[in-house]
């Protein structure tokens, strides 16, 4: 495992950070599924619906570590983004968004062009990517029997959709 480490100053304070050029991103497997709960557990984000999903999600790896990750419960017509989580040390240098890039090219190529999600923390940075934030009754029909829509997220959650232009 690559662990090069570059100091950023800020201010007064000097932080160590952990390069992300050895990071691939690639889809996930049933032996990930324990790492990714793990990851979305100390990111405090919902585990509900992992194990139906877990076809969707995708992982960076550094080496055999998972370092984020990023999931989809993809539909006919739509899909609900989810499971966007990347651990501490690695924040701040692009992976989150490689991570989402990449989540939504790969769900585009299958034809989808409408995503959902919900976000208790993380809406600037969202609207920064193109979501708009919508009530929950937007949110298309094939969605409302997600565990996210239905008890997994808060109900204060900022519900947000993507269209993408084919």
């Amino acid at each position: 495992m690559k662990q090069e480490a570059a100091q950023v100053l800020r201010g007064l304070f000097v932080y160590d950070r952990v390069m992300v050029d050895s990071v691939e991103i690639a889809a996930a497997t049933e032996r990930d599924i324990p790492a990714i709960k793990d990851l979305l557990v100390a990111s405090d984000l919902p585990t509900a619906g992992v194990d139906e999903h877990w076809r969707t999600f995708i992982v960076a790896r550094d080496g055999d570590r998972i370092v984020g990750c990023g999931g989809a419960e993809a539909y006919q017509f739509a899909a609900l983004i989810r499971s966007i989580a990347v651990v501490p040390e690695y924040r701040s240098q692009g992976l989150g968004r490689r991570v989402v890039r990449q989540l939504l090219d790969r769900l585009a190529s299958r034809g989808l062009r409408e995503f959902y999600l919900l976000t208790t923390t993380a809406e600037a940075y969202f609207k920064k990517r193109g979501f708009k934030t919508i009530d929950r009754d937007e949110v298309h029909p094939q969605l409302l029997n997600s565990r996210e829509l239905q008890d997994a997220c808060p109900s204060t959650a900022t519900c947000m959709r993507l269209v993408m232009l084919a």
